[in-house]
């Protein structure tokens, strides 16, 4: 009797289990309740990564800095802030060419990412032509320029840079959050 008893018991909880399963498999809501992004933005969003990080590469090495070479250190910083014009052209480009991104206000966001690229474009070409137009003949004189220029330059050292105005749309953000690319260009991004 005890047997009976257990096996039926069993099969209850086995039958109560597997409609529980049955209607989870049936929901349309997933058993994961985390929301995932869309796999066209995750892919939208590695070409936008792959096209920043090309951009960026061209940054890699900042000019070295040598007060007994004022004139030398110039020089140094007039060829940076050229490579860093054409690191922004090439990161709007990167995103620009990655399309529209496919969710609800994607043209708005690549907008607002490219219009900033361009002021900060702008602001680094500034700096250029007066870092270019600069004398510099001793150390006084250089470092005039050299602080002129980070205080434009300081603006532009935001961990996210091109991507914070992309980010700031959630479906974006969501794909921004899970893409193995953008992780290897901005680590936990």
């Amino acid at each position: 009797m005890r047997r009976t008893a257990a096996r039926i018991a069993f099969a209850t909880v086995s039958v109560t289990a597997a409609a529980v399963l049955l209607s989870a498999c049936g929901s349309d809501e997933p058993i994961d309740s985390v929301q995932h992004a869309d796999p066209a933005a995750l892919a939208w969003v590695d070409k936008v990564c792959s096209g920043v990080a090309n951009g960026s590469a061209k940054l890699s090495q900042p000019p070295a800095f040598d007060a007994a070479n004022p004139q030398g250190t110039k020089t140094a910083m007039v060829s940076f802030l050229n490579s860093l014009t054409a690191a922004l052209d090439d990161m709007a480009g990167g995103i620009r060419n990655a399309g529209v991104p496919p969710v609800p206000d994607g043209q708005s966001a690549v907008d607002k990412a490219t219009s900033t690229l361009g002021d900060t474009k702008s602001k680094v070409s500034a700096t250029l032509a007066k870092m270019q137009d600069a004398k510099v003949s001793d150390q006084a004189s250089l470092q005039k320029v050299i602080a002129d220029a980070d205080s434009t330059m300081s603006g532009l050292s935001e961990p996210e840079g091109p991507i914070k105005p992309l980010r700031a749309n959630p479906e974006l953000n969501l794909a921004f959050a899970e893409s193995q690319t953008c992780r290897q260009v901005y680590g936990n991004a």
